[in-house]
């Protein structure tokens, strides 16, 4: 009993030792207080341990151990601030100026995993002014060593859009690209407070439309609301809807009843703090309740309307209905809901018999006497016209019919409010230029246009186009064809009034007396066009547009250095990007131009079923080619790897203790369920650069637990995940660390339709984790350089059975039992 109790003493003593040993290693940092925060400017690889540090601050956006930087921005446009190849599960917050506490109205900026566990943010700026920097964990108990880089771009500014009054006017789109990262918000705070976006849509249908605003297929977790109305600044009371998450997971997507000829603000921004900018695109699409012909033979069909222009009607098989007040003829109605208030004009010239016109104040069938505002016979010819005052937002009943019970037959309607232009010339003034995208002999009509703008290229009567790029490369603008004698301008960006260095080209006459040009232009990106005449040349033309450039960004690749690319570079594994160390075979470049493998994994529709993480982002090929993170995944000429943002399924830290067994878990994010996966991971235990080795070819990964090799986990299957984000576990593996050498590792995670067989390459050095010669359909891989937990931990695969559970406790337990004292 004595000896039981001096263990027991024992062991409390050596924890009480151990605990006062680990508090008391280090220093509390310098920059520890806000008050004392670190003046930085732009820096590289700024190392920083927050073990030591205390809590202090507002505790917005973190309640963990917390150091403080000043920074001074260099330029004007946005900065980027990143703790990307930390140690340890990191958080990042931005603040307006260090003179002060910071509260929520300073916060810029708050996130916590955007680098697998490690945070980045980017946000606009204004050269010489100040910004408050916080760093800390993801909780108390995330704490240690760090690395931070600030870079300022002062070629980046916000988007046109960044405030409600500047919204984009739009129309149906598809696949329209945005990026919120350096945006601003502004607004009314009710349905997000993160920065934003706007958008003006306008549905120029005759008829009330179901209109879908959908973000799906954006890079980041968003928020969308629609607002009644884009002239006035939106509020609660004019909020139609706001949406977090639909059935495309994290992102957005409304529908909604829209009126003919009425307008509504779009509001596109972030999910909170920490989701709160990024890549996207926004689609907008209308499903209109079109009434087949003739159903407004009766009142209560009546074809809801707004204003339209020469809508065609036929009233030869038209019945009567109706309470007699204006006429007694065939009729038929429509419901018309006035988008503003003012002088609307009700006109059925150019009809081609003798009709009549009846206005009701409301909407509802059977109106009484008291409820018709006017009724009229002649006013163009033979044909009727009436103009009324309407408030916005009211119902009002138009019948239509001929003067006698014969006369009837086919007729044009048309309704517009007081100073509205036609359709064909609503593109008169640059501020209502028409959206465009690729087209093939659209017509337009500049005979009724007037002149203005900028008059770089033309003073003639012109129209405006806006136009939308589908692709980077050469876009042609073509009005040949043309009736009359043309003129043309392309400016860049979508701003009326350009400058003269805004003007991209001006053309006469290229195909005849008729006009063409060909610019480049960047996917996504938007372009004013000017049509006009010679001098006062005017007339019928037809426009014609076209994109030809490079294939779109859609597959996914690794980002871990690779020796053999594109660029016939030596690229450094360890350290990551050292200008000398050990030589990296890591097989990333998908096609490095030699037509021998190994060949990197490339996925070649990773959205199609199943991906790791939340998020992805694209590239055709690892080291060269449009990348959409802008940077290409490793770019061997500058020995940068690990430059794929989109690395985010692995959740840190990872518990890789020394000749033991252990596990991970991971993220994977199923869009359509019902393909069966496999995951394999690689590991380069013995820091040579690849992932070739076990235990049974190099002596130095030799373990007493059994075979170690760098292809831990073997064809993982999974199948029948539901659809959106599942939590998983590998099974176990064995890890290695050499005595001495780098702490950092490099990690392979491939996800992928079918089982690794051996690489596309077997035999040769770099073939572990390479990919098949024809590549994957489906998945993601993503490359991870990190340091290992290399603490012991009680959770192991003691029986060797490739699974931690209650038997391996039962193993440990008898195994203790039958060894120890």
């Amino acid at each position: 009993m004595k000896r039981f109790k001096s263990k027991v003493l024992l062991v409390c003593v050596l924890a009480l030792l151990l605990g006062t040993a680990q508090v008391g290693n280090g220093a509390v940092p310098l920059n520890d207080n806000r008050l004392r925060a670190k003046t930085v400017g732009n820096v590289t690889n700024l190392a920083f341990d927050t073990t030591e540090a205390t809590i202090d601050g507002p505790e917005l956006c973190m309640k963990s151990r917390n150091i403080w930087y000043c920074y001074t921005a260099t330029c004007t446009g946005a900065v980027t601030v990143s703790l990307c190849g930390s140690s340890f599960d990191t958080r990042i917050a931005i603040y307006n100026g260090c003179s002060s506490t910071p509260t929520l109205n300073d916060m810029v900026r708050c996130n916590d995993d955007f680098c697998s566990r490690q945070s980045e943010v980017t946000f606009p700026v204004t050269f010489g002014n100040k910004y408050l920097i916080e760093v800390a964990g993801f909780n108390r108990n995330s704490y240690g060593e760090g690395i931070m880089n600030i870079t300022c771009d002062g070629a980046t500014s916000s988007p046109h859009n960044d405030d409600w009054f500047n919204a984009l006017p739009v129309g149906d789109i598809l696949n329209l690209p945005f990026d919120t990262t350096v945006a601003t918000f502004d607004g009314p705070g009710v349905c997000m407070t993160t920065p934003n976006i706007w958008y003006c849509y306008t549905s120029i249908v005759p008829f009330i439309c179901d209109v879908t605003v959908s973000l799906c297929g954006s890079e980041f977790d968003t928020m969308l609301a629609i607002y009644d109305g884009c002239e006035t600044s939106p509020t609660l009371n004019n909020l139609i809807e706001c949406n977090d998450d639909n059935s495309c997971g994290f992102q957005s997507e409304i529908t909604f009843v829209a009126i003919p000829g009425h307008q509504y603000l779009i509001e596109v921004g972030g999910f909170n703090a920490n989701e709160t900018s990024g890549r996207g695109k926004i689609n907008i699409s209308s499903n209109c309740n079109v009434p087949p012909i003739g159903l407004n033979d009766e009142c209560i069909n009546a074809t809801p309307i707004g204003n339209v222009w020469n809508l065609p009607f036929d009233t030869s098989t038209a019945t009567q209905d109706g309470p007699g007040h204006c006429m007694t003829s065939q009729n038929i109605w429509y419901r018309y809901t006035a988008p503003s208030t003012g002088n609307v004009t009700v006109s059925l010239c150019g009809s081609s018999f003798d009709t009549k016109l009846a206005i009701y104040n409301g909407g509802d069938c059977d109106p009484a006497p008291g409820k018709m505002i006017e009724c009229n016979d002649d006013f163009c010819g033979r044909q009727s016209e009436i103009t009324f005052g309407a408030i916005a937002g009211n119902q009002y009943l138009i019948e239509v019919g001929g003067w006698t019970s014969t006369d009837k037959g086919q007729g044009v309607l048309n309704v517009r409010v007081e100073g509205e232009l036609p359709p064909q010339l609503s593109n008169d003034d640059c501020h209502n230029a028409k959206q465009i995208g690729n087209v093939t002999n659209q017509l337009f009509d500049t005979s009724e246009a007037t002149f203005d703008g900028p008059g770089h290229c033309m003073t003639s009567s012109n129209i405006w186009y806006r136009y939308t790029a589908t692709c980077t490369g050469s876009v042609t603008v073509s009005l040949c064809g043309s009736g009359y004698d043309t003129k043309l301008a392309v400016y860049n960006g979508p701003d009326c009034n350009p400058s003269f260095s805004d003007l991209i080209e001006c053309n006469d006459d290229s195909c005849g007396w008729q006009s063409e040009l060909t610019f480049d232009a960047t996917a996504g990106k938007q372009y004013l066009i000017e049509v006009g005449g010679f001098g006062s040349n005017t007339g019928e033309g037809m426009i014609s547009i076209s994109c030809e450039g490079v294939p779109p960004i859609e597959s996914d690749l690794g980002d871990a250095p690779d020796s053999t690319n594109n660029f016939n570079r030596r690229m450094t594994a360890y350290p990551k990007g050292g200008f000398s160390g050990v030589r990296a075979h890591y097989p990333t470049v998908y096609n490095d131009g030699s037509g021998t493998g190994p060949h990197g994994p490339i996925h070649f529709n990773p959205l199609a079923v199943a991906h790791l993480g939340k998020k992805i982002t694209h590239e055709n090929e690892a080291d060269i080619g449009l990348d959409q993170d802008v940077l290409n995944n490793i770019r061997p000429t500058a020995n940068a790897p690990d430059n794929d943002k989109g690395d985010d399924g692995v959740i840190f830290p990872l518990n890789m203790p020394q000749c033991r067994w252990t596990t991970f878990d991971y993220i994977v994010n199923v869009i359509n369920p019902g393909t069966n996966l496999w995951v394999n991971v690689w590991c380069d235990w013995n820091r040579d650069g690849d992932w070739d080795d076990d235990s049974n070819t190099d002596s130095a990964l030799i373990c007493t637990k059994g075979i170690v090799s760098e292809w831990a986990v073997q064809n993982q299957y999974l199948f029948n995940l539901p659809a959106g984000l599942n939590q998983l576990t590998t099974p176990a593996f064995l890890s290695r660390h050499p005595d001495g050498g780098a702490k950092q590792i490099w990690m392979r995670v491939t996800l992928s339709e079918k089982p690794w067989t051996g690489g596309s390459d077997p035999g040769s050095r770099g073939n572990g984790g390479s990919g098949p010669q024809d590549g994957y359909e489906i998945g993601e891989t993503e490359d991870y350089y990190f340091i290992p937990d290399k603490s012991f931990s009680i959770c192991e695969d003691f029986n060797g059975d490739g699974v931690i559970n209650l038997e391996d406790l039962a193993a440990f337990t008898g195994e203790w039992l039958e060894n120890c004292p």
